[in-house]
């Protein structure tokens, strides 16, 4: 999935705690990436259309419920453009009712995650969407690794 040495994640979020959750995570277990963070998807798409890091992130993760463009209309501006609709995009939302989730499915997104103020059951859930990747990595390639498994690498991941 990522075709550069430093994985590129962008984080999108609009809330200050969780922006911060998300980024200790990175930070602390996953420091192999480069994570730019954005308080907005107009944010988010400023920089993406002036490409402003002179690539295209292998990984955006962005909140559902924003201000402005909401997930739903972030993600479905994302997958109708020709040049960000092979970026892999998982929605994180503190909603899991089954109506969001289906919608986000039908626009294009590629992992749906659960919001948690617990850092353990957030570093659980990124666990999960390192496992889809793995295993999308292995359908494609036939292979049993994956580069992601060498950023996700969660042996040493406390979580307590």
């Amino acid at each position: 999935m990522f075709a550069k040495s430093t994985p590129l994640i962008y984080l999108v979020d609009d809330d200050d705690d969780d922006r911060y959750l998300l980024q200790t995570i990175f930070d602390n277990h996953h420091s192999a990436c480069s994570v730019r963070v954005f308080t907005s998807g107009a944010d988010l798409i400023t920089h993406l259309t002036h490409q402003l890091d002179g690539r295209l992130p292998d990984l955006i993760i962005m909140d559902l419920h924003m201000p402005m463009f909401n997930g739903f209309e972030l993600l479905s501006r994302l997958k109708q453009n020709q040049d960000y609709k092979g970026i892999p995009v998982a929605i994180l939302s503190d909603s899991d009712a089954n109506e969001h989730r289906d919608r986000c499915y039908q626009l294009g997104t590629n992992e749906f995650l659960t919001k948690t103020f617990s850092i353990a059951k957030m570093a659980a859930e990124i666990q999960h969407l390192e496992q889809y990747w793995l295993q999308k990595e292995r359908c494609r390639t036939g292979n049993n690794a994956s580069s992601l498994a060498k950023l996700f690498d969660f042996d040493h991941l406390p979580l307590n």
